[in-house]
């Protein structure tokens, strides 16, 4: 899962030059070591901005799982419903 990263605020650039925490492409994977440098230091508002933005990755993808858990309870149901015909 990945995350804007916070120094480059996405653009892939920091002061000019390819940004060495991303790696230029502005995203940082929550399970990169460079993640773990952010968040060590980005304490203070950086810290809580990354913060809120893994609950925020985090929670989409539950609500991502949750819509086609769902969808898949409809299609059980309707095939049961099939069944009991």
């Amino acid at each position: 899962m990945d995350i804007t990263c916070n120094y480059c605020n996405g653009s892939g650039t920091l002061e000019g030059v390819p940004c060495t925490y991303c790696g230029g492409d502005g995203q940082v994977s929550l399970t990169d070591d460079d993640f773990k440098h952010q968040l060590r230091g980005g304490m203070g508002n950086r810290g809580r901005l990354i913060t809120g933005q893994v609950w925020t990755a985090i929670l989409t993808k539950v609500a991502d799982v949750e819509d086609k858990v769902n969808d898949v309870i409809d299609k059980c149901n309707d095939i049961m419903e099939k069944l009991n015909e």
